[in-house]
């Protein structure tokens, strides 16, 4: 039989073959699954997901940098070749008059403290405190320059760190820090916080008693009726937690580095660490005490409160650790 003759009965036959080889891929390859999916074998070099590192952040690099470039300025300089790539930190100045007066910032930097407070990383109280621009000044120098105080004062370092500052005038007309900011300028991550504020804006002694007293009445009423007063608390600022220092490293974008933890026997009474990223986290509330002169002579005592919270570098080495009160006994 010639095929030529019969039309129809060539192309079914060639539609058959072309369906065969088109199919033979697919069989080939469900064979191979089927028999790869029945056999179990050993991987050599199993998956291991990356572990973050301090160098995989440019905040840390940053930070690190600054550390090494401070610390060498107080070493003698090297002679020859040396002496070129040797990097001089500068830092940023931190009186009044050698700052630099914006009120640009004034917007930029209570956005910042802000955001912090929204975070949970500073408390609201202190927040409100920092953004309180009630003091206009002026403030006169000892050598007759006026600043006004509305508005914040900044200064940058070599590096690219920023540091606003807003200054305020105490009851005998001293001037002081009232809070201090520093961020890093290109991403805008914040490094250290340092407020200072009047004893008794958060109460004072007086009001911290009557709130003590307060709360042990409501202790009492909670007792008897079963009702809790949310009202009654100290007048104390609020100290921060260790929620407060997660935020905080998860606005400077190191909360991936996942492994923060209060450190063991650390000195620090609040502190996170990081031992991925060779990071510390610490922060410090505290009262303090200056004595302020007057011209017809005498001191007056100036009570303040105090609260600080940092991002620095750290090794485990470097971490400090507090000694025990009493040695171990050697066998």
């Amino acid at each position: 039989m010639k095929l030529w003759q019969h039309p129809r009965l060539a192309g079914a036959l060639c539609a058959l073959a072309v369906l065969v080889c088109a199919a033979a891929p697919a069989v080939f390859l469900a064979a191979a699954d089927a028999a790869a999916l029945g056999r179990t074998a050993a991987v050599q070099d199993p998956y291991t997901a990356p572990v973050p590192s301090g160098d995989d952040y440019y905040l840390l690099r940053q930070l690190t940098e600054r550390a090494a470039q401070s610390q060498s300025a107080y070493t003698p300089l090297p002679q020859g070749d040396a002496a070129q790539d040797r990097m001089l930190y500068v830092g940023a100045r931190s009186d009044i008059g050698g700052m630099t007066a914006s009120s640009v910032y004034r917007d930029t930097m209570d956005a910042v403290l802000q955001d912090l407070a929204t975070s949970g990383a500073l408390a609201p109280a202190w927040a409100a405190w920092a953004c309180d621009w009630a003091e206009t000044g002026p403030y006169t120098d000892y050598d007759g320059t006026q600043y006004w105080l509305e508005m914040p004062y900044y200064a940058t370092d070599s590096l690219g760190f920023i540091t606003l500052k807003r200054f305020a005038l105490d009851e005998t007309g001293t001037l002081y820090t009232a809070c201090s900011l520093t961020m890093d300028s290109r991403t805008g991550a914040v490094v250290d916080i340092w407020l200072s504020a009047p004893y008794d804006y958060f109460g004072g002694r007086a009001a911290q008693q009557a709130a003590l007293e307060a709360a042990a009445e409501a202790a009492l009423q909670a007792a008897a009726t079963g009702e809790v007063d949310a009202a009654a608390g100290s007048a104390e600022p609020p100290t921060p937690d260790e929620a407060a220092l997660q935020a905080f490293a998860e606005q400077a974008g190191l909360a991936a580095l996942g492994d923060w933890a209060v450190p063991q026997d650390s000195l620090y009474p609040h502190a996170l660490y990081s031992q991925n990223g060779a990071a510390l986290i610490t922060a410090s509330l505290y009262p303090y005490t200056t004595m302020t002169g007057s011209v017809s002579g005498g001191e007056t005592a100036h009570t303040r409160w105090v609260y600080s919270l940092t991002l620095q570098p750290c090794t485990a080495e470097e971490l400090p650790r507090a000694v025990p009160e009493t040695p171990p006994e050697t066998p």
